[in-house]
């Protein structure tokens, strides 16, 4: 027999940890104060500190879903890890239901009837930067920005609903940037514009803010051909910013390595497996480009057929070698793919399914906040454990979900967890290691 009937119990005992994390880095807190408050004092219930924590941390947990809030409200570890374990009035809960976290997420440009609380989306953009900056004791020598745009399918009438001729759906386009794991832009565009010519706005706002505080740390700029942009590369060269991106190939490229590609096919007819070639050289094309540029181009054949590729760059020839420029500088970009998988399937960026695109984007920050706060858990807390490289979702799944009982007394809450729980070294460690953190903070 089965029943829903364990009385104070939780299957997310590991949201303590996330608790940790969130107090060290002052994380909801900072993220509340990018909202000004509208709503009169004396009806406030939740503040928004504590209706952005619940949301961040729900996301983390795995509930996308608004409506899951209905019943997390009562969750007496979701109250622990707010400082909430009752509502402030006799018909309140702990926290906050999904009525009053939906009018948080539409708040508009101005406070109306419904939604009092405004988002400062130019604050929230900063706080991601502003965050990466405070991880470092000191600045580095170089950093390297991943930029990519990916789909976001929508299936409704969304503002900002267009076709993309590539994905070959309605979506929208949203533009990540990512400095290694640190996640540092998540912009919502419309899918009918060049994400190549957008990224310059966000990038030219993330360069300024890092160099206003490393004013002389050397930055790359890392993307694949959508963003080999005039307007774009022209800005980092004004601004010393170096750029590597890829290079849709046409006539005129393949001509100019004709001679490389007729060697790379013949030393692969003759020992029957693939073979590669690089060369590096200037070039301009016919008239997009203002200028003259380094192109390397990676000549390769594999059964007979030709898998060419080029990328153009500012790094000079004497530093960069055209293979090692390639293979181990631009191919590492890939990684970035899977950091945009994690934001999609994990933590649910993909979910904007709102109306507006202010409310969409809001929600991809949300989404953007999850992902920070359990990165920020695996480097903070997780080093040199079996979880040190594992993605959001094996985290949330293996040292997150945890079914726990709430005794609450007088004089303490004891939660217990299961003796057979497999990750109770790492669980112990990760708790260790913040508590440490906490108190130094």
């Amino acid at each position: 027999m089965a029943r829903f009937d364990g009385g104070r119990m939780s299957s997310d005992g590991g949201v303590i940890l996330l608790k940790q994390v969130d107090d060290s880095l002052g994380f909801s807190r900072r993220f509340a104060a990018c909202f000004r408050d509208e709503r009169h004092p004396s009806f406030v219930e939740y503040r928004v500190e504590d209706l952005v924590r619940q949301r961040i941390m729900g996301l983390a947990l795995g509930y996308e879903d608004l409506n899951d809030h209905d019943a997390l409200r009562h969750d007496l570890i979701f109250g622990l890890a707010s400082g909430r374990l009752s509502g402030g009035r006799a018909n309140c809960a702990a926290l906050a239901g999904k009525s009053t976290l939906n009018r948080l997420e539409r708040s508009g440009h101005k406070a109306d009837r419904y939604c009092r609380i405004i988002a400062d989306h130019e604050a929230l953009a900063t706080l991601f930067v502003t965050l990466f900056l405070d991880q470092h004791e000191r600045a580095p020598a170089r950093i390297v920005l991943d930029v990519d745009a990916t789909d976001d399918r929508i299936h409704g009438h969304q503002e900002g609903r267009a076709f993309h001729g590539y994905y070959g759906h309605n979506c929208y386009l949203p533009l990540y940037i990512f400095c290694g794991d640190h996640l540092l832009s998540a912009s919502l565009r419309t899918a009918d514009r060049d994400p190549g010519k957008e990224a310059l706005a966000d990038i030219r706002r993330i360069v300024e803010q890092i160099r206003s505080r490393w004013p002389r740390v050397r930055i790359l700029v890392r993307g694949d051909s959508g963003f080999a942009r005039d307007s774009l590369m022209t800005w980092c060269e004004d601004n010393r910013v170096d750029f590597l991106f890829g290079l849709a190939g046409n006539t005129r490229l393949y001509d100019r390595i004709a001679s490389l590609s007729a060697e790379v096919r013949d030393e692969a007819a003759t020992t029957g497996r693939a073979a590669r070639g690089f060369a590096s050289f200037d070039w301009i094309t016919k008239d997009s480009w203002t200028r003259r540029r380094r192109v390397v181009a990676r000549a390769e054949w594999r059964h007979g057929n030709r898998y060419h590729r080029f990328v153009v760059t500012t790094l000079p020839q004497g530093t960069s070698a055209p293979r090692h420029l390639y293979e181990q500088i631009y191919c590492a970009r890939g990684d970035m793919e899977n950091r945009i998988k994690e934001c999609q399937m994990d933590l649910f960026s993909d979910r904007t399914s709102s109306h507006t695109i202010r409310a969409n984007q809001l929600r991809l920050w949300f989404s953007a906040a999850a992902y920070v706060l359990l990165t920020a858990l695996q480097r903070l807390a997780l080093g040199q454990t079996s979880l040190e490289k594992e993605t959001c979702g094996t985290i949330r799944a293996r040292l997150l979900k945890i079914a726990t009982i709430v005794k609450v007394s007088v004089r303490r809450i004891v939660l217990s967890m299961p003796d057979m729980f497999p990750c109770q070294h790492e669980f112990a460690l990760a708790h260790a290691r913040l508590r440490r953190l906490c108190q130094a903070s």
